[in-house]
């Protein structure tokens, strides 16, 4: 039987509690979830890997500066899910890269970045991804994961085609962010910096 790939997901809160791990474990016949890493030791970090641990129970917590550099020198890991504030979260998706790391990295995480970042620091990005991934067989960024919605677009596209021509779209999306949501008090949310 051939062995499973290995992954890392870097980030250990509400979204990757509630949302990567429930996702993680539903196609959990396809690789496994070695570590859970989290910028320092917190207890949430701790309950993130608990979770994991009912359909990964290999998984191991890290943290810091040393548990990052465990995951980018662990040979037997080939990606990492990159579920951090959009603050740090291309730095530490290109320092996976240099290490030889496929990442995947959802889009609101690089709309924080285009928030607070200028173009020249977003050109220096993708200079150091080009740079580092210059041959074949080299580690894959996926940024904004969304393709599962292409072919909305494809068919919205046909259908626009067949009114006229367009003056305007526009698309408002509304959801409540009160004190009760969870992400509310999220320090990426108020702190950009």
């Amino acid at each position: 039987m051939a062995t499973l790939p290995q992954i890392a997901v870097l980030g250990a809160g509400i979204f990757v509690k509630t949302q990567y791990i429930p996702r993680l474990a539903e196609i959990s016949h396809l690789f496994c979830l070695k570590y859970i890493w989290s910028r320092s030791e917190k207890e949430s970090s701790r309950r993130a890997v608990e979770i994991a641990k009912q359909h990964f129970p290999g998984v191991e917590c890290k943290w810091g500066d040393q548990g990052l550099n465990d995951i980018m020198q662990d040979s037997s890991l080939i990606g990492t899910a990159v579920v951090l504030a959009g603050q740090v979260q291309v730095d530490i998706s290109l320092k996976l890269l240099k290490a030889g790391k496929h990442v995947i990295q959802g889009e609101i995480h690089w709309y924080a970045l285009t928030i607070r970042a200028s173009i020249p620091e977003i050109e220096t990005a993708l200079a150091s991804y080009k740079s580092v991934c210059t041959n074949p067989g080299q580690p894959i960024w996926a940024v904004a994961e969304n393709y599962r919605f292409e072919p909305a677009f494809v068919e919205s596209k046909k259908l626009v085609a067949g009114v006229g021509d367009m003056m305007n779209v526009q698309v408002i999306i509304e959801g409540s962010m009160n004190s009760s949501n969870p992400y509310f008090s999220s320090s990426w949310r108020r702190n950009f910096e």
